[in-house]
Parts: structure tokens; sequence; C-alpha cells
């Protein structure tokens, strides 16, 4: 069943906390039942965002605080005032009694806190009977590692003590856990290669708050209080107990440890950043389910150098042996031939050779040659800090001609070889950084090799497969599709079919339908307002379709999904 979320924001402060709002819009694990914002000038925004996610029907209230943020409400004049979409409610009520209500007609809510705390301590103040319907508070704020003060807490602090006072369960994203989760370029082309009217709002909120903000990073902090009720994994947490200075002085605003006198709370500490930033993005680009978030993160890599050593190998020398690390051959000088998986590569020097862990494999050299052996054990940390076996290096081919680069790779995989016979702990952290680097040039080298080995059609296929996904709201032909890579149409129709196995229109069809079936999960939407949002006039035409797709109506599936487990 979905959480049950009443969402505390105020989007007229940061570009980060309407990347929340718009998580929680567009997530089947929340029912959001209501938004609270902090001051009247964030309503407009926060209802426009609402509406362009599909939730016109969720109400808005406002709080009694005005203008305690940082001005930067312009950025959403900028980007927002050309918007004709729908808008969810704005309520009479002020935003305690608004959410007191809310508490009244539900049971176990959880709630999500962006923004200063002042409202939802005003509810326990004002309707303290409610406090019990509270399942659970997630707040983004505190900077507890460095004994900081930080901006959410430290615009009202008491706010934050009589949570602390209260009986609710607390869960805290420390300013410092999203210090690093900053949006990259590809983050931003799925945004603006995005159809629906939600990820184009967002997307030209984005573009008027980097044309207008200081600084050019747009970072994620607020939504992680929301993608930690959709994927839980993506944090680490420990109980800790905490208390916050409210006196006046510089230290004013600062949760901070008291392991004796204070709240017990659950504190998170660390972030899987590439995993969350994925999941953020995929969701609220409302990308289809194709594109699957990468379940390899270089970033968290670490590496163990069992052995590095340069040899040379006399004519006529062969071996067949089964790996227990990772291999990494670099050819001097000469030449061999390596088997693997059935298949056999030759290798000239300026080659890098590389045998995944647990393989079995034969080389031999029938004229000698000269290499660099590095033998080494890959691993990655997971959010929970256990360090997982990498058995296969993602990217990196059996073989890579290194070509003019060749002197760098040797440099490195030599650097690798002499810091390794050395005794002296700094030498092991710098040979495994020439490793891990020597890795990442080659995985690069080999990524750039693959596009330039890719024929004109190969090429053209794949832009007419980004284009398909880049508009797959839209009623595509193969007309159309074929006119903008510049192929005959069945031409093109074959080849696509023979690359990746589905017909462009059918490939079209799934991304729809797929799309489909998450807004009818999100179980707000009615199913002529899905189809809308597909790119479907014809709800008898949407209903054909899915049917078609998913082997089930449209309503058939709702009914499916809202029956109890």
């Amino acid at each position: 069943m979905p959480c049950k979320v009443l969402m505390d924001t105020n989007l007229a402060d940061n570009i980060d906390e309407a990347f929340a709002l718009a998580l929680a819009a567009c997530s089947p694990e929340i029912e959001l039942i209501g938004v609270t914002v902090l001051e009247p000038k964030a309503e407009l925004l926060t209802r426009q965002l609402l509406g362009a996610y599909g939730r016109s029907k969720v109400p808005v209230s406002v709080g009694y605080q005005q203008a305690v943020t940082q001005n930067v409400s312009w950025y959403r004049y900028q980007a927002s005032e050309s918007y004709e979409g729908p808008i969810s409610p704005l309520v009479p009520d002020k935003a305690p009694q608004f959410m007191a209500k809310k508490l009244e007609q539900n049971r176990k809510v959880t709630l999500i806190a962006t923004a200063p705390l002042t409202n939802i301590a005003e509810l326990l103040r004002e309707y303290p009977q409610v406090e019990k319907n509270i399942e659970h508070l997630i707040f983004m704020g505190g900077w507890s590692s460095q004994a900081l003060p930080e901006w959410n807490i430290q615009a009202d602090p008491e706010a934050a003590e009589t949570l602390f006072k209260a009986g609710i369960p607390i869960t805290a994203v420390g300013y410092e856990v999203t210090l690093g989760c900053a949006l990259q370029r590809h983050h931003f082309a799925q945004l603006k290669s995005a159809e629906a009217s939600g990820p184009r709002l967002l997307s030209a909120l984005c573009k008027a708050w980097l044309k207008g903000a200081r600084s050019p990073d747009l970072v994620m902090h607020d939504p992680l209080t929301v993608a930690l009720v959709c994927q839980p994994p993506l944090v680490c947490s420990s109980p800790a107990k905490v208390a916050i200075a409210t006196t006046p002085g510089p230290s004013r605003g600062t949760i901070f440890l008291e392991p004796g006198m204070g709240k017990e709370i659950d504190l998170c500490y660390s972030v899987d950043t590439t995993a969350y930033l994925d999941f953020l993005l995929s969701r609220v680009a409302l990308l289809p389910t194709s594109n699957a978030l990468a379940t390899v993160n270089p970033a968290k890599w670490y590496t163990e150098v069992w052995a590095a050593y340069e040899t040379t190998y006399y004519p006529g020398w062969s071996l067949a042996n089964h790996n227990s690390h990772h291999s990494l051959v670099l050819l001097l000088s000469g030449s061999c031939s390596i088997g693997i998986r059935g298949q056999e590569h030759l290798a000239e020097a300026g080659s890098a050779i590389y045998v995944p862990m647990n393989e079995l494999y034969t080389v031999s050299t029938p004229k000698g040659m000269s290499v660099m052996w590095l033998l080494f054990d890959l691993y990655e940390k997971k959010p929970s800090l256990t360090l997982t076996q990498i058995p296969s290096i993602p990217g990196l081919p059996v073989h890579t001609a290194t070509g003019p680069s060749s002197k760098v790779f040797n440099l490195l995989a030599k650097h690798v070889v002499e810091l390794w016979s050395n005794p002296w702990s700094e030498d092991s952290l710098l040979c495994k950084a020439n490793l891990l680097e020597l890795l990442s040039k080659l995985i690069s080298l080999a990524r750039e090799q693959e596009i330039q080995s890719q024929s004109e059609m190969q090429i053209a296929l794949l832009s007419a497969k980004w284009y398909i996904e880049a508009n797959f709201q839209k009623d595509l032909s193969l007309d159309e599709i074929s006119h903008h890579v510049g192929l005959s149409k069945y031409h093109f129709a074959r080849s696509f079919k023979e690359e990746y196995g589905i017909a462009p229109l059918q490939y079209h069809l799934h991304l729809r339908m797929q799309q489909a079936k998450k807004l009818l999960e999100l179980r707000h939407l009615t199913v002529t307002e899905v189809a809308s949002l597909v790119g479907y006039s014809s709800v008898n035409a949407f209903s054909r379709a899915f049917r078609r797709e998913l082997g089930a109506a449209p309503s058939e599936y709702l009914t499916a999904i809202e029956l109890p487990h």
C-alpha cells in the first residue's frame, strides 16, 4: 500500500524543493494527501507543479510565516508565469488547521518537511491530540557531524525543539549528507527530452535558476527526504541522541550529538549519490521503464593489487590458466594470442589485454613478448558501507589497442609495478590510485573506439531510437522517424528490427504503454487523464493499444492493482 504523506515545503526558497515536490507527486509509493507551504509567495508555484504532474486534486495550504527565507522567489516567475495547465486547489485553512484535519481523517501519516519546521511545530502546539496519527517525521536539516547551524533549523530552532520533545519517530537528513549530490549534464538532457508538462515546467525552473543564481550547481538536498520513502536502501542511517541549541549566539540552530539526554532519532550519514540522482531524474522526467538505473558506480570502486611485475616470455611460450583475480596485461613488445569465452584475440605491442576474475583463458606467443602484468581485485562500496566484489569491469573489452596513447598507459602501469614492490603504506595508496586511473583511461578509450567503429547505419538507428524515446508521447509515424535519420522507410524498419529485435513502432507503443502503466499505478489519475498524458486523444484508441500491449484493458488493470494483497 502507498505511504500516506503530508508534505511541508517552501518552493520560494531553493530549486531542489521543486524537485522534492515533483518526486512526491509522481511516485507510486506515495499517496500525497496534502501539501503545506511556509510562505504565501510559495503557494502558486506549488499548485502549478502539482497540476503539471497530474496532481491537480491535492490541496495546498499556507502557513503563518512571512518572508523568513532568502529572496530567490524571482526564479519561479521567470519560469512559471507562462504556465497554463491545471493547478491544485488552495484551501482557506492555515497550515496547522489543514494538517490537523488531514490527520484526523487519516491514520499512520508520514510528514515530510523540506523547509523550516514552523508549520509542523504549530500543528503540535495547537492540536496535540493528532500526534498519535503521525507515524513518522522525515525532515531535511541540521549539520550534526560538524556541530554547525544549518538554514532550515536556524530559521526556527524552537520549532525543531518542539518536535524533539514530542513522541514522534524522526529521521533527519543532514545538510552534509547531500553536499555531493549535484545534477550532471545528462540529467538536464533527460528533463529537456521529456514532453510531459511536469518535466517541462521543472526544466524551465532549472533554466531560470541557473541563469540567475550565483552558483552554477543544482544540489539535490531536499528530494532525498522523499526518496527515503520510495527507496530506503539509498541511504545509511543509525540511531543517535541529539539536542538543539536555541540560545542566542553563533551556535543557535545547531543540532548536536547529546548521548546522555538527547532525543533519539534516526540520523542519515551517507547516500549512494549516483543511484539517488539517477532514481530522482528517472522519476521526475517520467522516463519509460526501459531506462534502467546503472547497477555499477565507478565512483565507489576500491581495489587491492595482488601482483604487478614486468617480464619477458620466450618464443613458443603458452599458458592455460584460471584467473582468481582480474588480470590486466600491457604488451610492451612482441605479440600474443589470447583465447577467452570461445573467442580468439590477436594482440600486438601497444595493446591492453583484460581478463575478468574466475575466467578460464589461454595465452600464447609464437615470437616472444615483453609485458607488464597486473593482478588485482575490484570492489564497489554499497550504501550499507559493505564492499561487494565486482566480477567483471563494465565497458572494458578483452582487447584494447591503445595506439598513440600507449606511452601514457605504459607509464601508469610502470608506476603500479614500481610502487607495488615497495613496503611503504603511502606507496600502496599511490599504487592503487595509478591502477584506478589506468582503468578509467582504458574504459574511456574503449568507449571512444566503440563509437568510432559503429557504421553509419548503426549510428542512424541509435539516433532513431533516441528520437522515439524523446517523443514517445507523440503520434509518431514510420515516415517521420525514417525521415529524421535520413533513411528509406522500409530499409529503416527492417534494419531497426535486426538491430534491436523489435519494430520501431512496436518499440514506440511499448514505451507509451509502460509509461501509462506507471501513471495508472499512481492511482489518482483517471484512464482519460492517463490516455492524454501518453498522447492519446481517444480513450478507446488508448484502451485498445493498452490491451494489445499488456493483455488487459486499463480499467481492468486499475481494478487489479487496487485489490488488497
